[in-house]
């Protein structure tokens, strides 16, 4: 199926219609673009230029199958409102038309000049290398702070002073720290800092650390300098709490430092099959709004018991080729420990992030005993692959 159009955004869906697929799929793109005319006199030129088109779609049974519509992009101010723009042109009307049962938005491509209207990630795998100071070979092995609140901000940096001294190199809140009054954001992120510098200058290991500055838009600028002023060399935040376009505010801010976008609540528009909004798409939206960082379910964790699961859709959509938007890293987790770390490893290879939260913090041994273990999973991986 066609899938990329000059000039056009083309949004690749699966429908459901009691009608014809090909009839429903052409009444919905004009639909979505210029609608009837409803002025006095013939359409003019530029009327008929701008009216969207099904680009192609194949039937799998009656009335159902895949379509590819095609969005004239000059309808759009790229330069202004690129994502909204863009949102809005292959989502935000489909519920409304009469004759789809089921719809689900499965993927887009553009063409490469609308790329220059997103930031993309400002670091990936590259950048954040150079920060930790670690060279292409070494796994990436980090946590997420557990418990995910409760906790005041010197349990908080002891507890990453701990997995610092252990070697870990990325430390991120849990995306359920919200910066309560009893662990607020500054004082937090300034105590945390304090140890991970103390543990450099003991061991030389530099550690990333991500504290969740999640809030809405008109606030996110300044938790993100609050954080940079208490020291953090890292943020992260829920962007669909957020919202995308917070994603970048930061990144084409003068904060200079690494996003991970936490993706909590993208289940809700992609879990049902052959509805809502596909995690891939949502994957390839965080990209290019600046996100560094984008979870996926471990390899056998919790949310990808029997295979690759999730990863063979979003690990693709973190790196595959997309003008000059740099890649995304993959941040694994979810049931990772050091049972399962080998399994990811040979799948992602050296080019993710792996963070253990329970694996490591649960260990018999303390965090320190499961850092340990993970490294030496790591280690035995590695030596495995070679």
């Amino acid at each position: 199926m066609r899938t990329t159009e000059p000039g056009c955004l083309v949004s690749q869906l699966y429908f459901e219609t009691e009608g014809s697929l090909k009839d429903v799929a052409e009444e919905t793109v004009r639909h979505e673009t210029i609608g009837k005319w409803d002025r006095p006199g013939k359409p003019t030129e530029l009327f008929r230029k701008s009216g969207g088109y099904l680009l192609d779609y194949e039937e799998h049974s009656p009335g159902k199958g895949k379509v590819a519509l095609a969005y004239p992009l000059h309808n759009l101010d790229l330069r202004n409102s690129a994502f909204s723009h863009i949102w809005v042109s292959m989502i935000t009307g489909m519920s409304a038309m009469p004759n789809l049962k089921k719809y689900r938005v499965v993927d887009f491509t553009l063409p490469e000049e609308a790329y220059a209207y997103f930031p993309g990630p400002r670091f990936g795998l590259e950048g954040t290398r150079e920060i930790l100071q670690i060279d292409q070979s070494e796994p990436i092995i980090g946590t997420i702070v557990k418990p995910t609140c409760g906790l005041t901000p010197d349990e908080v940096a002891a507890i990453c002073e701990e997995g610092a001294m252990a070697g870990l190199k990325f430390i991120k809140d849990d995306e359920r720290m919200m910066n309560p009054a009893y662990c607020p954001l500054q004082e937090r992120v300034r105590k945390v800092m304090e140890r991970l510098r103390k543990v450099y200058e003991k061991t030389g290991n530099k550690v990333l650390y991500t504290p969740c500055i999640t809030t809405g838009p008109d606030k996110i600028l300044a938790h993100a300098r609050m954080a940079v002023e208490a020291g953090a060399n890292g943020v992260m935040f829920v962007f669909i709490g957020a919202g995308f376009e917070s994603l970048r505010i930061v990144a084409e801010s003068d904060v200079n430092m690494p996003i991970y976008a936490h993706c909590c609540g993208k289940e809700h528009w992609a879990r049902f099959p052959d509805q809502g909004i596909d995690q891939r798409v949502v994957a390839k939206f965080a990209r290019l709004m600046g996100g560094d960082y984008f979870r996926i379910g471990a390899l056998g964790g919790y949310f990808a018991k029997d295979d690759v699961g999730e990863a063979a859709v979003l690990r693709p959509a973190l790196t595959e080729l997309m003008g000059k938007i740099k890649a995304a890293v993959p941040a694994v987790s979810g049931g990772l420990d050091p049972s399962n770390l080998p399994d990811n490893i040979r799948y992602f290879g050296t080019g993710a992030l792996f963070l253990a939260g329970t694996g490591i913090a649960k260990h018999p041994d303390g965090i320190t005993g499961g850092v340990k273990a993970m490294r030496e999973a790591a280690k035995a991986a590695m030596k495995g692959a070679k």
